[in-house]
């Protein structure tokens, strides 16, 4: 993902506030689409994150708790097959992982997905 022209870097150097929510802590009573969950982190004051978040914050986020999934609200970025992806951050006994998570406007996040966004400046 990261050698993707979508992957795009700020300009300048900037301190992002995160905030880390489950899909439920969002105010989800049912499992949302993406783009519902999006929409609604909107509403909250939340934006999308720069697509470097996922690589940076796998780099300092290192006591993640063992078999916790993370994903970065950001927009998607396709493969080399055209399917959209997001960072995700992960922990497992072998040790801290980066992944790009398919993902599309229709899969729907259980309650329990914990998602990564930006503080509107």
């Amino acid at each position: 993902m990261m050698g993707k022209p979508e992957f795009v870097t700020l300009r300048r150097s900037e301190k992002i506030d995160l905030v880390r929510l489950t899909v439920g802590g969002l105010g989800f009573t049912d499992n949302p689409t993406t783009d519902q969950l999006y929409q609604k982190a909107q509403e909250l004051g939340l934006e999308l994150c720069p697509p470097e978040v996922g690589p940076e914050l796998r780099l300092k986020y290192q006591d993640q708790p063992l078999y916790e999934w993370t994903y970065i609200g950001m927009k998607q970025i396709a493969d080399s097959g055209g399917d959209p992806h997001v960072f995700s951050l992960a922990r497992y006994g072998d040790g801290l992982w980066l992944y790009g998570y398919w993902t599309d406007p229709d899969p729907l996040w259980t309650l329990a997905s914990e998602f990564v966004f930006r503080l509107r400046k």
